[in-house]
C-alpha cells in the first residue's frame, strides 16, 4: 500500500488492479493444487472402498463354493431374488457337455454399493482330466433311522413246501417250480401335531410301511387234495417302518430343551422315510429241470401318496452252507441265471395314462418311488409300473418304459461328475457385468 505523504496515513482506497491480480495469482498457485489434492484423495479413497468391498465379496463367494457344492451354491444363487436382477446359473455355458459352469448374480450385501458377480467354474484344464467326467457312486440318504428293512432267511420257502407236500405226491423242486412267491410292500402316510413348547405347534408327517409275503401254488397243475394253494392263508401284514414314536420322543426333547433354556435352532424335528430295503431270497430251486416261463418271486411295492423313497431290491448272497444243498457253486450259478423275478410299482398320477409312455406333458415323466436293484443284470427281471388312479387292467407300462418311469439303476448307481474345476471370480460395478472391466478378479481351485 501507498503513504499518503501529505497527511501522513494509509491511503483507504484499496488495492489497485494490479496488486488484485498478484494476489488472485498468489491463491490459485496455493489453492489449486490443494483443491487438486483433496478431489484425488477422494477419488482414491471411494475407489479403495469400492475395491476393498469387491475384494471381500470375492473372498465370501469363493469360500461358500468351498463349503458347497456347485448344485447347491446354483440352488442358494437362484432362490434369492435381488431388487431389479435376476440371479441366473448357466450350467453348461458353451452347450457341448464340457460342463462349464457360470453364475451371474447381484450382490447387495454391503451398505454403501451393490456389485455384479460373475463366477466361472471350468473343469477343462488338462491336467484335471484323470479326476474329471469320472464315475462317481451315488449313495445318499443311508440314516439307519429313516429305513424300512424287509429280508429273508435262505430256507424261508421251506415251510411252504411242506404245507404244499403233505397234500400231494409231487416232489418239492416240482412243488417249487408251480409256486410263486408275492412280497407286498404298502407305504401309507398321516399326519399328526406335535407340541414343541412355548405355544409353538407343528404338524408332521407320518409314515406306516408294511410288509407281507405270500405263496401261492398252482392248484391246477399241482392237486393239493383241496387244499388251499395260498400259505399262510391270513397273509398278514407286520410293520418293517414307523417314524410316529420318533416325531413325539423328538417332540419331547425339544420341549424340555425349551423348557431349561437349552434350546437352539439347530434343534429340529427331523422327518422323512429315505430308503425301503428288500433283502430278496431268489428261489433258484424253481429252474431246476425247466427254465420258469414266467416270474418266481414277485415284489409289489403299493405308494399311493407318492412319497419319494429309494427302493433297494438286492438278492442276497448265499451261504456256502445253502449253495452247497445244490450239489455245487457251478449248478447253483446255472439256476441262477434261469431265476426269473419281477417288480412291480403302483402310484397315484390322474394325469398320466400308459399311452403317455416315459413323457407326461411333454417332460420326462419319473415316478416318486424310485428303484435301485442288482436284478438289471439278469434279463429274466419283468418290470411294471401301474398307475392306481385308473381302473381296469390297461393301467400299466411293462419292460424298459417302466424301467424309464422308476429311473432304475444298479445298487450303487453311479453319476459322471467333474471334481475339480478352475474357479474365476469376477467382481464388477452394478450393471457392468457386460463390459468386461471388473473391479477384482480372484482366481482359484474348487473341488467338488
Amino acid at each position: 500500500m501507498q503513504k499518503h505523504t501529505k497527511e501522513g496515513q494509509l491511503n483507504n482506497a484499496g488495492f489497485s488492479l494490479v496488486e488484485l491480480l498478484i494476489a488472485i495469482v498468489v491463491l490459485a498457485i496455493i489453492v489449486v493444487p490443494l483443491l487438486h489434492s483433496f478431489v484425488t484423495s477422494a477419488r482414491t479413497n471411494a475407489k479403495s472402498r469400492s475395491t476393498m468391498h469387491a475384494t471381500a465379496i470375492a473372498e465370501d463367494v469363493m469360500e461358500m463354493f468351498e463349503a458347497h457344492s456347485l448344485e447347491e451354491m446354483a440352488e442358494i444363487y437362484e432362490g434369492e431374488t435381488p431388487e431389479g436382477f435376476t440371479n441366473t446359473v448357466n450350467r453348461d455355458v458353451n452347450g457341448d457337455g464340457t460342463g462349464i459352469w457360470k453364475y451371474t448374480v447381484r450382490d447387495d450385501s454391503t451398505t454403501s454399493s451393490t456389485y455384479d458377480v460373475v463366477i466361472t467354474m471350468d473343469p477343462t484344464r488338462t491336467e484335471y482330466d484323470m479326476f474329471n467326467d469320472k464315475d462317481i457312486v451315488e449313495l445318499e440318504n443311508l440314516s439307519g433311522e429313516r429305513n424300512a428293512v424287509y429280508s429273508e432267511a435262505e430256507d424261508s420257502a421251506t415251510d411252504a413246501y411242506l404245507y404244499y407236500k403233505t397234500g400231494t405226491d409231487k416232489d418239492i423242486p416240482t412243488i417249487a417250480r408251480y409256486t410263486t412267491k408275492t412280497i407286498q410292500i404298502n407305504i401309507m402316510t398321516g399326519k399328526i401335531s406335535l407340541d414343541l413348547g412355548l405355544g409353538e405347534i407343528t404338524e408332521a408327517d407320518t409314515y406306516l410301511v408294511t410288509a407281507s409275503t405270500v405263496y401261492h401254488c398252482n392248484t391246477g397243475i399241482v392237486d393239493l387234495g383241496g387244499k388251499s394253494g395260498d400259505y399262510p392263508q391270513n397273509g398278514q401284514d407286520y410293520v418293517i417302518f414307523s417314524n410316529e414314536n420318533s416325531l413325539r420322543e423328538q417332540a419331547d426333547r425339544i420341549r424340555a430343551k425349551k423348557a431349561d433354556g437349552t434350546y437352539t435352532t439347530e434343534d429340529k424335528i427331523q422327518n422323512g422315510l429315505a430308503n425301503i430295503i428288500v433283502c430278496l431270497q431268489p428261489r433258484v430251486e424253481c429252474a431246476q429241470s425247466v427254465i420258469p416261463a414266467e416270474p418266481v418271486d414277485r415284489v409289489i411295492v403299493n405308494n399311493p401318496g407318492n412319497v419319494p423313497v429309494n427302493v433297494f431290491l438286492a438278492i442276497q448272497e448265499p451261504s456256502d452252507e445253502w449253495v452247497n444243498s445244490f450239489g455245487s457253486r457251478t449248478y447253483y450259478d446255472t439256476l441262477l441265471m434261469s431265476y426269473k423275478a419281477s417288480f412291480e410299482l403302483r402310484e397315484t398320477y390322474p394325469a398320466w395314462n400308459p399311452a403317455d409312455g416315459d413323457k407326461l406333458g411333454g417332460s420326462d415323466f419319473r415316478s416318486a418311488c424310485r428303484l435301485r436293484t442288482n436284478l438289471i443284470t439278469n434279463g429274466n427281471t419283468v418290470y411294471t409300473f401301474r398307475n392306481l388312479s385308473m381302473t381296469g387292467t390297461n393301467n400299466k407300462v411293462d419292460g424298459n418304459t417302466a424301467k424309464s418311469i422308476m429311473d432304475v439303476d444298479s445298487l450303487t448307481p453311479k453319476e459322471k461328475k467333474n471334481r475339480i474345476y478352475d474357479m474365476r471370480v469376477e467382481v464388477y460395478a452394478e450393471g457392468d457385468s457386460s463390459t468386461g472391466r471388473p473391479i477384482v478378479t480372484m482366481t482359484g481351485t474348487a473341488i467338488e
